[in-house]
């Protein structure tokens, strides 16, 4: 039965069916249990599959030189265009650590300008508080003092604020540019690892 359900699938193969199955050999063969026929057939194809592993050809020692000569020539491509995306990378991070120095002179310089202006605006406080001093007995005076406290108070409290945000605006700057520096380095080394 074994050689009987064997050549049926041999011959359904033959006849143009690369992969039958058990129900096309059973009715090649006319009936018989799907029971019977599917580990012969298990067994069966697991042969072919076998013979199939043996039959297959190794690749000729030309077709193999120009495989390796032309996954050389892609590797190079490869390489190229890497070491093209890095130096415009490390271009990039330099004129953008360039721009970030600018920006934190400009806001050091605007720090240092914002501290005379608060050190001038102290002076006028303190000059202030002598002269309400001298002056109690002068309510109209006193009252356009403390007019003018009010005003520089809240310009000393908008300047204050200008300062602090400045301050902020350094320290973001000071992050940025160690973030590039760090990248900078990093796309540095990664293309002296690239080139090795």
């Amino acid at each position: 039965m074994v050689r009987r359900i064997e050549d049926a699938a041999a011959a359904l193969i033959a006849a143009g069916t690369p992969n039958p199955t058990n129900a096309q050999v059973r009715d090649h063969l006319g009936g018989g249990s799907l029971g019977t026929i599917s580990p012969v057939m298990r067994a069966f194809r697991a042969r072919q599959r076998e013979l199939g592993r043996e039959d297959t050809l190794p690749i000729p020692p030309e077709l193999q030189q120009l495989l390796t000569g032309q996954l050389a020539l892609l590797w190079q491509a490869a390489v190229q265009q890497a070491e093209a995306g890095a130096l415009a990378a490390r271009e990039q991070a330099d004129a953008d650590i360039e721009q970030a120095d600018l920006e934190r002179d400009a806001a050091l310089a605007k720090v240092a300008e914002l501290e005379s202006e608060l050190a001038v605006l102290r002076e006028v406080q303190a000059e202030r508080d002598r002269l309400l001093q001298q002056e109690t007995g002068l309510r109209e005076h006193t009252i356009s003092l403390r007019e003018e406290v009010v005003r520089q108070q809240t310009r000393n409290e908008h300047l204050s604020a200008q300062l602090q945000d400045s301050r902020e605006e350094v320290k973001t700057l000071r992050v940025s540019e160690k973030a590039l520096q760090a990248e900078l380095l990093a796309l540095a080394r990664n293309d002296g690892k690239a080139k090795k």
